[in-house]
């Protein structure tokens, strides 16, 4: 690894440390929000996913335990949580409060104005309305997110209006993602693949600061109706895989999230106050050959206690730079343990974010009982129902 590149690395590793050592209350000159009322956990007996637990405080002193976790999540079942991380939980809860002006302080006039491209350009930027996907038997989806593009943040007035006060903060919380979870889960997976500390933190971000174009999202999902509900066999979002590298959510209270694990059983994820739930996504796995999983989910409709409350969650989708081919990684162990996985043309990073965006949903799909099957660059997707 290049001097700059490992100077990088230790800067942000400083300030990793000072994020961690100093988290500090919101600041009084922010602008005041409604606060975000946390459900209460179920109360309701349900098979919980066995997801395996990454502490984040022990990274200086016991990095080699937390590359073993890491290993064995990725390789068995994609997914883990992350603890320990040093941000505030005021923090969290912030934005929270956020999302919700996105969904209940924008009049849906000026969400239209906002609509995302979706299939027109295969990016989510803006708003993707309800009903714009099929779930199951004619039912349209009850789900709606906005999404910031971190290349694309600024200016603030290209966001709706009630979200422009709140620009500021969404673009330091993201960074704050940035340095604090996602570069170091990279280096813990450039332990697990053999590669040089920093190789991965280096195709997101190099060090003429060209970064990869991360999706921040609010989401909010309102409950089916019961007959809605009957048709899709509760699933309100179909099992998939995601299109990315490294998918980041705060874990939330309503029970809804679940798992393909290794069985084939769909198992939930259950909340952990103050920690964020990690999965890999297509690319980072195609560039492992298939080593590093990249984990099934779907979302359903919570429990009875819960069953009729709306869902709001706060993602960070990680991004490779631009126009990087999805070849294999330069890992020993990824060429012994992996395949290849295109035998004809190799897409980009963007290529296959694009091309998935775009299709997400909307394809003709082989019909499936248990899942749909879409071809894109000659691979079979499943879609899950």
């Amino acid at each position: 690894m290049s001097t700059a590149t490992t100077t990088l690395t230790e800067a942000l590793d400083a300030n990793f440390s000072r994020l961690s050592l100093s988290a500090s209350p919101v600041p009084s000159t922010r602008p005041p929000l409604p606060s975000w009322k946390a459900p209460p956990p179920t109360q309701e007996e349900v098979e919980w996913a066995d997801i395996l637990t990454v502490d984040l405080s022990l990274y200086e002193t016991d990095k080699s335990r937390l590359i073993e976790t890491v290993q064995t999540a990725l390789q068995r079942d994609g997914f883990f949580y992350i603890i320990g991380h040093g941000i505030d939980v005021e923090e969290l809860n912030r934005q929270f409060d956020i999302g919700q002006v996105a969904f209940d302080q924008v009049p849906r006039e000026e969400k239209e104005e906002h609509r995302a491209q979706i299939k027109e350009k295969g990016s989510f930027m803006g708003y993707k309305l309800q009903n714009y996907w099929e779930i199951n038997d004619g039912v349209r989806d009850r789900i709606e997110h906005y999404n910031f593009y971190n290349n694309s943040i600024d200016p603030a007035t290209r966001h709706p209006t009630a979200l422009r006060p709140f620009v500021p903060e969404v673009k330091e919380f993201l960074h704050t993602m940035r340095q604090t979870i996602l570069h170091r889960v990279l280096n813990l997976i450039d332990s697990v693949l053999g590669l040089d500390e920093g190789y991965l933190w280096e195709l997101h971000q190099n060090s003429e600061g060209e970064m990869g174009d991360d999706l921040f999202r609010y989401m909010i999902y309102d409950p089916l109706t019961g007959e809605e509900s009957k048709k899709t066999n509760g699933v309100m979002l179909n099992g998939h895989t995601d299109f990315n590298s490294i998918s980041t959510l705060i874990s939330q209270p309503i029970t809804a999230l679940q798992v393909l694990m290794p069985d084939n059983v769909w198992r939930y994820v259950k909340h952990k106050d103050g920690a964020f739930v990690i999965n890999i996504g297509d690319q980072l796995s195609f560039m492992t050959g298939g080593v590093l999983k990249g984990t099934m989910h779907r979302v359903v409709s919570p429990p009875e206690d819960q069953r009729a409350l709306r869902r709001l969650g706060v993602f960070h989708f990680a991004h490779f730079r631009n126009n990087i081919p999805l070849n294999l990684l330069p890992s020993k162990k990824v060429h012994e343990e992996g395949h290849v996985i295109f035998e004809g043309e190799i897409p980009t990073t963007n290529e296959w974010e694009e091309r998935r965006v775009k299709s997400y949903g909307t394809s003709e799909f082989i019909k499936g009982e248990e899942y749909d099957i879409e071809v894109i660059a000659g691979l079979q997707v499943r879609h899950y129902h």
